[in-house]
């Protein structure tokens, strides 16, 4: 299935859900385990610019995924953030857990849980997809619900017990990615795919063996790392990042900012050495072109003509995230075996443009 991109930030697609099938835009996340659409009943900004769903018009909805409550008892906005809330980076958004048919490509998934928005913060407004889409573990569900990449394992809807994202390098070619569940397309990469065992079972958590620039070693505290396509740049420890950045010439810290830019402009990317992360071992260098970007007036600064780093120092977070960045330049492949209840990510060269 292709994806779209919006400002080579976030990536979303189609799914469908209810009988008949309502479409929506979903942000394809594997750093969450949520599915959710706004509601009908939700009046908030948010929610009006962006398709909604109506309990009322679907036959096969329920208002949770273990009872048949009519479709009415959830269409009631009420001026709290509940049953569920979760907080994002950007925003948060509050309501009630629902299950109706899910369709993703050409898979349906029957009774699939998924959050039933009826409060969004503004945040969402200007956002490109109606809801979110999340490919991560069970483990991590704000709503409890099983995503709908392990209802698919469980029905046996699968030919391999994988999804793969491909995230075009090429940001000027369609489609800009492609999300695909059950097979593997060996013509989204080059070379060979490598596998590292997911090493905590929330996030997609890899081991990470150290840092490398132009075939040194960066000196970094990161022992693993999450490999997440809702986020939208390279998020480190702040001396992690500096210490990455200082190892690369032509790099300096706007102090105004706290950005790291490229000394002589955009023009001067190309002379830049990639970052090499190095996962369960294995070399994956990452070319200057997808770890900066051509900068916008952040803040006061004149940055017209100027590329900064998308490594960011963050405090954010105890994780080490390699986001959409990192995977434009590879081809992921995310395997689960039910039986062995194994996970491991497959990395390959991402391949460019279209097929």
């Amino acid at each position: 299935m292709a994806t779209r991109a919006s400002q080579n930030v976030v990536y979303y697609g189609e799914f469908y859900l209810g009988t008949p099938p309502k479409q929506f835009t979903g942000c394809f996340d594997t750093g969450s385990s949520d599915t959710w659409v706004p509601s009908v009943a939700c009046l908030d900004p948010s929610c009006q610019s962006h398709d909604r769903f109506n309990p009322l018009q679907s036959s096969t909805f329920k208002s949770s995924a273990t009872t048949d409550s009519p479709a009415a008892s959830v269409l009631q906005r009420t001026s709290s953030w509940g049953p569920f809330m979760v907080t994002y980076g950007t925003g948060q958004v509050a309501g009630t857990v629902a299950a109706d048919t899910l369709t993703v490509g050409n898979i349906t998934v029957k009774n699939q849980g998924f959050g039933l928005v009826l409060r969004a913060s503004t945040d969402f407004l200007d956002i490109s997809c109606d809801g979110l889409f999340g490919l991560g573990f069970p483990q991590i569900s704000n709503l409890q619900t099983t995503p709908a990449f392990f209802n698919m394992l469980s029905d046996g809807q699968l030919d391999q017990p994988v999804f793969t994202l491909y995230l075009n390098p090429d940001v000027t070619k369609e489609p800009a990615g492609e999300l695909a569940f059950g097979t593997i397309d060996a013509t989204r990469y080059v070379g060979k795919l490598t596998y590292t065992p997911v090493v905590e079972k929330k996030y997609w958590t890899v081991a990470l063996s150290g840092v490398q620039i132009s075939g040194t070693d960066v000196s970094v505290d990161a022992t693993r790392v999450v490999i997440d396509s809702g986020t939208s740049a390279i998020l480190l420890g702040p001396d992690d990042s500096a210490a990455i950045h200082k190892a690369i010439p032509g790099m300096y810290l706007d102090k105004t900012t706290g950005y790291w830019v490229v000394k002589g402009g955009c023009a001067a990317v190309a002379d830049l050495p990639p970052v090499t992360f190095v996962i369960g071992g294995t070399p994956y260098a990452l070319p200057p072109q997808l770890w900066t970007r051509p900068a916008a007036s952040e803040s006061s600064t004149d940055f017209s003509g100027q590329c900064v780093s998308v490594l960011i120092g963050s405090g954010m977070s105890s994780n080490t995230i390699l986001g959409a960045p990192f995977l434009r330049g590879f081809y992921s492949v995310y395997s689960y075996d039910m039986a062995s209840k194994a996970a491991q990510i497959g990395f390959a060269q991402a391949a460019a443009g279209n097929k």
